[in-house]
């Protein structure tokens, strides 16, 4: 299985020879307005983000951007900014392009369950701040 390598480059396309000059050169097209091209689709882009769009759902994918993000959260780096991220991504792209982060990391800790510490309170039972009224008429109001 091969893993999806940001940084790697497609082979540069062959440059097109230069125009021949036996066809008629226009120099009215040459002086027209340039109009910028529409915005492209998800999956058109190019770089990263095109990348992305492109192999979003393929399973090893998915499970490569989990391990990643998993060796992030372990660095500290906050997800959402992606300055952090780009950042995070450039300093770890040696590893990364070695297959170096495949597995996630073993310090990471399990969340911890959580376990109630007393019994629950029913509408109908006395209030527990102990103003003697029912829970219903005291303090499930301000809950």
């Amino acid at each position: 299985m091969a893993l999806w390598n940001p940084f790697k480059t497609k082979a540069q396309a062959p440059q097109p020879s230069a125009p021949d000059h036996k066809a008629p050169v226009h120099t009215a097209s040459a002086q027209a307005v340039a109009v910028p091209p529409p915005p492209a689709a998800p999956g058109d882009e190019k770089g990263m983000m095109g990348k992305f769009y492109r192999m979003w759902k393929n399973p090893a994918f998915l499970s490569q951007i989990k391990v990643l993000s998993a060796h992030m959260a372990k660095d500290g780096v906050d997800i959402k900014d992606r300055a952090a991220v780009k950042a995070w991504l450039e300093k770890n792209k040696d590893a990364i392009e070695k297959g170096q982060l495949k597995e996630p990391p073993a310090e990471m800790a399990k969340p911890q369950t959580y376990v109630k510490t007393g019994p629950d309170v029913g509408r109908n039972d006395p209030c527990p701040c102990g103003s003697g009224k029912k829970y219903k008429k005291c303090c499930q109001a301000k809950a």
